[in-house]
Parts: structure tokens; sequence; C-alpha cells
């Protein structure tokens, strides 16, 4: 039996033993459907579906219908919903445009939460749901989210291409610098030179020394520039002025860059778009050493599954700026469209807190400290790491204003991918720079008005 479906089955095991029998009855206001905003692939379609059919049979009188929300058409459908009136009655909360669904639907995109929280059938935040993670869904001072899971950034390492050259892993308090002198050991060239070597052929790479974030993925990247000393925008979310093209975050992106077109160490975004399955195929090749940069913990069954892969995942390096990290953290609120938030709250209920987190939690970090413990302990080698990444969180700066993605995220990930694309070398970061945050700060000006 794999190992994705040996997870699948304990996960079964785990919900029947939260699940008593439950006689036939009638309902007295008829059964109620409650509609979800649901963004599972893979194998987590089969983890949400297993949750659902649980809560229903907890909830005779309640039924669930999933509504799927895969693709770069997650945002515009959300803003549609909200716009026609016809959002689900759990709408997805992602940090970095839930403040945009509640400016565009006069606060309709989520109710407070608070009554439901503090209520006879509400949660303790400490005992139910971690402090910080429960920070995280609140806007304009209010709690208007859950979190189903969350996730921190490790690096995913090749542990026999360490092995072959004797470099030991990396362990908390490494550097960029180190990551850097480590790529360079470990990227080879046909002739079996590396990167450190004067003899090596920067046009003949068989194995890199490490990888990059080839798709402008920024929510990966604000860590690389928090670990340089930066962030994006001020804490009013007003500007990007000074801040996002400071020196620190130019140097950041130069260093990044550098990996690819001047130490040789990192495959350009071209080359990484042209093999199927990118940079993650290219790490279950063995053809990257250090791989899936800033990425959470969703590979272990994939990486499990590689055929003669021996792998492990250290922490995230440190910059001038010190360790940093940004957490990636996506739940539900209820929609200020329901017609029926008593029904809403007790399938968020059971989503946010066991039994639910005992099944989401095979694929990322839960937010209740009591499944936590006891699946994803500190001193687990693999999960362990990601939890310390806790430790060094920055602030979303996301949640700054609601047109950050319109006007930072979106042009910037899109400066990152020609930095790092073949003939991503010949732009001028700092007026790249200058460039971008004129056009964020009017932007921002503009939807603001």
């Amino acid at each position: 039996m794999s190992r994705r479906l040996t997870l699948i089955v304990i996960a079964s095991l785990i919900l029947s033993a939260f699940v008593a029998p439950v006689q036939a009855q009638d309902c007295p206001n008829g059964v109620v459907d409650l509609r979800v905003d649901d963004w599972s692939s893979g194998d987590r379609v089969e983890y949400m579906n297993q949750v659902v059919e649980a809560f229903e049979a907890e909830n005779p009188c309640i039924t669930v219908t999933l509504e799927p929300n895969i693709g770069d058409d997650q945002n515009t459908r959300r803003l549609t919903w909200l716009s026609a009136g016809t959002s689900p009655d759990l709408m997805a909360y992602p940090p970095e445009w839930a403040a945009l669904y509640m400016e565009s639907s006069d606060g309709a995109a989520y109710m407070d939460l608070t009554a439901y929280v503090e209520g006879e059938d509400g949660i303790k935040v400490g005992e139910d749901v971690y402090q910080g993670i429960y920070e995280q869904g609140f806007y304009d001072g209010k709690l208007v989210a859950l979190p189903k899971d969350y996730s921190t950034s490790a690096f995913y390492i090749n542990t026999a291409l360490f092995d072959a050259a004797g470099i030991p892993y990396p362990e908390e308090g490494w550097t960029w610098d180190d990551a850097l002198d480590i790529a360079l050991q470990l990227t080879l060239d046909s002739a079996g030179n590396n990167a450190a070597s004067p003899d090596f052929n920067p046009d003949d790479v068989v194995q890199w020394g490490i990888d990059i974030i080839n798709d402008g993925w920024w929510r990966g990247f604000q860590s690389s520039l928090q670990a340089w000393g930066t962030l994006t925008i001020n804490d009013e979310g007003t500007t990007t002025t000074g801040i996002l093209n400071s020196e620190a975050a130019a140097d950041a992106l130069s260093f990044y860059r550098d990996l690819v077109f001047v130490h040789h160490v990192a495959p350009s975004a071209t080359v990484i778009g042209a093999v199927e399955g990118g940079r993650t195929q290219m790490f279950q090749d063995g053809k990257i050493a250090m791989g899936m940069t800033f990425h959470g913990p969703w590979w272990q069954d994939v990486l499990n599954e590689t055929p003669n892969l021996e792998w492990s995942v250290v922490p995230v390096p440190a910059g001038p700026g010190g360790h940093k990290s940004v957490l990636m953290w996506l739940g539900w609120g209820i929609s200020g469209q329901t017609q029926h938030p008593d029904e809403a709250w007790k399938l968020l209920k059971w989503l946010t807190t066991e039994p639910g987190q005992r099944v989401f939690a095979l694929k990322a970090l839960s937010g209740n400290p009591v499944v936590s413990q006891e699946m994803q302990r500190e001193s687990d080698p693999y999960w362990g790491v990601f939890i310390a990444e806790t430790n060094y969180l920055g602030p979303l700066e996301e949640l700054r204003t609601p047109y950050y993605s319109t006007c930072v995220s979106t042009p910037a990930a899109d400066l990152m991918k020609r930095l790092l694309a073949d003939g991503g070398d010949a732009l001028d970061i700092q007026a790249e720079l200058d460039t971008l945050v004129a056009d964020a700060d009017k932007c921002i000006a503009e939807e603001g008005k």
C-alpha cells in the first residue's frame, strides 16, 4: 500500500473514532445545505471529502456542497460571488485578498465571529487554536476567519548528494552565504568539476546546487527580503517607496539573481520551465541538491514515493537581517451573505478544530494545539523544522492594504520572473524597483479613492 493511501486509511480511522452513530431523526427546520469554498486538489480532495462526510454523519440535518475553486480564477470567482450575492456559506480567507473582498463587498464578505467564538458552542484560544495563528484571522480589529491549516518554509535537501560530497546537513544558524558555499560545491558539470573549480563549465551543468523561485511566487520571496532587513510596504499600507526599492531590497534581489547568472549554481527560470514538472521533478531526479525553495510541508508524500531519493528538510538560512520566515495561512470565514449562520458555525468549528484538523494535519501544520502536539511534535525530524520556523515569522504585509496583491505582489512577481529568466542579468535591478514602487504607490492611491 502506498504511503498516501496509508495516510488516507489512517485519516478514516481517526475520524471514525470521533463520529458517534447517529439515529435517524426528523429535521424540524428541514435539511440545510451549506456551500463551502473549497480549494482542495490532489489527495487533499479525498481528505476534504472524509471530513465533510464525518460532519454530515454527526449532523444529519445539514448537508454540505463543496464548491471547487482551483486555478488562477480563484480571486475573480470569489469577487463575482460577492458581487452577485451568491457567495458560499463558508468563504475562503486568503490574507493577500481578504481585505479586497471586504472592501469590495462593503464588509459583507465575512461575518464577525466573536459572538460564536465566545458563545456556548465556542472555542478556547490557546486550547482549540494557537493564539498566534488565531490572530491571523482578524480584519479591522474583528475576528472574521479561523485557520484550516498553515505552513512555514524550509529547504528540502538531497541527503545522498550531501553525503557524497562530505557536506554536513545545514542546521539552525546557517546563512545565505553558507547556502552559496554549499551550492558551489554541489553544482557539477559533466566532467565532475564543481562550480568552485576554475575548470568548471557553466554551460554544461548536470547537477545544480540550489534552485530558485522561478514562478514569481512573491510570498516565498518575502522571506528573503525580510532576511535582508527590509519589508515591502509601510505599516499604514500607503507607500512602498524607500522600502521595496531600498538598498537592502536591491541587494537581496541581486544576491538571488547572482545564484543563476554569476555563480551558476541555480538553473534559470527558462531552464526550469523547459522541464516537465519543473524544479520539483528536477529535485526528484537528483538534478537539484537543495530544492523547492521556500515551500511548505506539502511534498512529503510525493518525495517518499520517489524511488532512490534520499531527502530531508533544513531551516531557512539567515541573511544580513537575521533568520526570517513568512507564514502561509489559509482558512474560512462565514460569509455575510449566508442565510444559515448557526449551521455554518457548526461546520466551521468542525473543520478548524478536532476532528477535522486530524485529517488536514496530514498535509500541513495544524493550528489546533492538541493535534499539533500529538501528530506534529517539535522533536519530529520533519515537522519539527517547520514548527521551529514559527519562531522567526515576519509580518503578513498583505493585510496592510486591500490592494497589496493588485498593486504590489502581482507586478513584483512579474519582475521576479523577468530577473530570473534568460536575459534577466541585463536588467538594472535598482531602476526596475524604482519603477515598481512608483507604479505601486500610484495604484494604491487610485484604488483607495
